[in-house]
C-alpha cells in the first residue's frame, strides 16, 4: 500500500440500474484512500465488485458506465431470441435495430484488459495455497441455481459442480449473478460428464450476502473494515394493479429484487458498517433511471457522507472480532491480508434454503402461466 492508503472490505448489495450507485460510493471511498480488497457481491453488486477488485479504478469505471446504453444491455438476450424468428428479425431490421451490447462480451473485455480472466487471477496471495476455498479468493459473487433449488457462492461451490474454482472465468460467474429472469437467460455450468450441474440467475433475488459474510472467526481483531453497502427503493406511492400475467411476472421480480436486500443489521457492529443508499424513486429494471436521476452522485454523497464519520478505533470496539478474514458465519468464508491460522465455520446455504426454494418456485409459476397466456399488447 502507499502512504496513507488503507484496504476494505465491501460487501455490495444488487438493485439492476440502481447499481451504478455502487460507482458512485467506489469513487468516493477511493478519494478517501481506501484500495478494495475483497467483495462479495450479488447481481450489479457483483458486476462492480469485480470491477473494483480487478482494479479498475473509479474514473474509468464511471467512464465506462457513462457510455454504456443500458437499454441495449438489458435486452440483449430478449432481442437475440427475438432474431431467431426470421419475421421479428426483418421487424428489427427495418425499425433500425442497431448494435446490441452484450454482457458477457462487455464484462470479459473489461476484466481482461486488467489482466482478469478466471478466479485464478484473483486470488489471495498471502494465504496458505491449502486453505479452504473460502479463504483463497478476493471475489465471491452470490448466485441462485434454479436446477437444484439452493443458493451458490462463486467460486466457493464450484467443487460442487466437479469444476476446478481457478479454472473458471470470472465474467461466467458475474453474468450469472445477474440475471434476471425474463430479461437476461440464465446460464448453464458443471461437469456434464459426472452430471453435476447447475442453471444459475439472479443471486439477488432471495437476499444478498450479509455484511458479515467476510468475518474472521479465529477471535483475532479485523486489520481493516467491512463496509456493506445497500441500495434501498421505497415501495411505490399509488401501485397498480397488473393487467396481465405478463405485468404480473414483472411485479413479482421486481419485489423479489427490491426486498432481497433489504436486511436489518442484526448487531451493532452490522448497524456502523452498513451504508444506505436511499434511491426511492428508481425501480430495478427502470432502463432510463441515470438519465433521469444522478445515481452516481446518490452513491458518492451518501459514501462521502458516511466516512466523514467513520471511526476505525471505533469500528474495532464494536466489531473486534470480526473484519477482514479468515472465516464466515453462516454463509461461508473468505481469508484476505491475514495469515491462515483462523478456523473456518461451515460454508452452508443454511436459513437460505428454503428462500431460494420459494423463489424458484414463484419464478416457476410465473412461467408456467406465462406460457398459457398472451404477453401485454
Amino acid at each position: 500500500m502507499t502512504q496513507g492508503e488503507q484496504r476494505c472490505d465491501l460487501v455490495l448489495g444488487g438493485g439492476g440500474v440502481r447499481g451504478v450507485a455502487h460507482i458512485g460510493a467506489l469513487t468516493a471511498l477511493e478519494e478517501a484512500g481506501y484500495r478494495v480488497a475483497r467483495v462479495a457481491g450479488a447481481s450489479a453488486g457483483a458486476l462492480a465488485g469485480s470491477f473494483a477488485v480487478a482494479g479498475v479504478g473509479s474514473s474509468a469505471l464511471k467512464e465506462l458506465f457513462d457510455e454504456l446504453d443500458f437499454t441495449r444491455f438489458a435486452l440483449a438476450d430478449v432481442l437475440g431470441r427475438l432474431r431467431d424468428n426470421r419475421a421479428m428479425a426483418r421487424l428489427l431490421s427495418r425499425l433500425g435495430d442497431g448494435d446490441d451490447t452484450d454482457p458477457m462480451t462487455w464484462i470479459t473485455e473489461i476484466l481482461s484488459s486488467q489482466g482478469i480472466e478466471t478466479f485464478g487471477d484473483l486470488k489471495v496471495t498471502d494465504v496458505d495455497p491449502d486453505a479452504p476455498v473460502e479463504q483463497r479468493y478476493r471475489l465471491v459473487v452470490r448466485c441462485l441455481d434454479v436446477l437444484n433449488r439452493r443458493v451458490v457462492r462463486l467460486p466457493w461451490d464450484y467443487e460442487r459442480f466437479d469444476l476446478d474454482p481457478d479454472a473458471q472465468p470470472v465474467a461466467q460467474a458475474v453474468r450469472a449473478s445477474m440475471s434476471i429472469p425474463f430479461v437476461y437467460d440464465p446460464v448453464r455450468i458443471g461437469n456434464r460428464d459426472t452430471g453435476a450441474q447447475a442453471l444459475l440467475i439472479d443471486g439477488g433475488l432471495t437476499s444478498g450476502f450479509p455484511v458479515d459474510v467476510l468475518d474472521r472467526v479465529d477471535g483475532r481483531p479485523p486489520r481493516w473494515p467491512t463496509f456493506g453497502i445497500r441500495l434501498l427503493p421505497r415501495p411505490p406511492v399509488d401501485p397498480e394493479l397488473p393487467s396481465s400475467t405478463l405485468s404480473l411476472a414483472r411485479l413479482v421480480v421486481d419485489a423479489l429484487l427490491d426486498t432481497s436486500d433489504q436486511l436489518a443489521p442484526t448487531s451493532s457492529c452490522d448497524e456502523l458498517r452498513t451504508v444506505r443508499v436511499d434511491l426511492s424513486e428508481v425501480g430495478t429494471l427502470d432502463l432510463d433511471a441515470d438519465e433521469e436521476y444522478d445515481l452516481f452522485s446518490d452513491g458518492y454523497t451518501t459514501m462521502r457522507d458516511f466516512l466523514s464519520g467513520f471511526s476505525f478505533e471505533d469500528y474495532l470496539t464494536r466489531c473486534g472480532r470480526g473484519g477482514d478474514a479468515p472465516g464466515a458465519v453462516a454463509a461461508g468464508a473468505d481469508a484476505a491480508g491475514t495469515d491462515a491460522a483462523g478456523a473456518v465455520a461451515a460454508g452452508t446455504d443454511g436459513d437460505h434454503a428454503e428462500v431460494a426454494r420459494s423463489t424458484v418456485e414463484v419464478v416457476d409459476d410465473a412461467v408456467t402461466e406465462l406460457a398459457g397466456e398472451p404477453a401485454d399488447p
